[in-house]
């Protein structure tokens, strides 16, 4: 299974990338939203999980670019933000399907990841 980080934070990106290369995922990163909505209309990964605020094109706007393309609206989207306050209805709201809080137990990731995925192919 493949899934896309998003992160402009380049330490989550490489503690993530590693842990769910261990945990047998195939990983690809970008560094911020207009990267990553490039690589994600690109490599269509299984699941996406994306930092809320990155300079160019915030999390939101990547998940509404997302959705508004046919090729890529069905791809499951976890909102990644350290801000507490962000609410799951708030990710809802802006496209995503799933929030975490960062940050966040790494098998808590992996379980979210697994269970997008399984819903999306359902």
């Amino acid at each position: 299974m493949h899934v896309l980080l998003v992160d402009d934070y380049a330490d989550a990106l490489e503690v993530w990338e590693l842990f769910l290369s261990a945990a047998g995922f195939s990983v690809s990163t970008a560094t911020d939203g207009v990267a990553g909505l490039a690589k994600a209309r690109q490599t269509r990964p299984d699941v996406i999980v994306m930092d809320l605020q990155m300079p160019g094109l915030s999390g939101g706007e990547v998940a509404q670019a997302l959705r508004a393309d046919a090729a890529t609206r069905h791809i499951p989207l976890i909102a990644a933000t350290g801000h507490s306050r962000t609410s799951p209805a708030d990710a809802r709201a802006a496209g995503f399907d799933s929030l975490i809080v960062k940050p966040c137990d790494p098998d808590d990731l992996v379980a979210e990841i697994r269970r997008l995925a399984a819903a999306a192919r359902a």
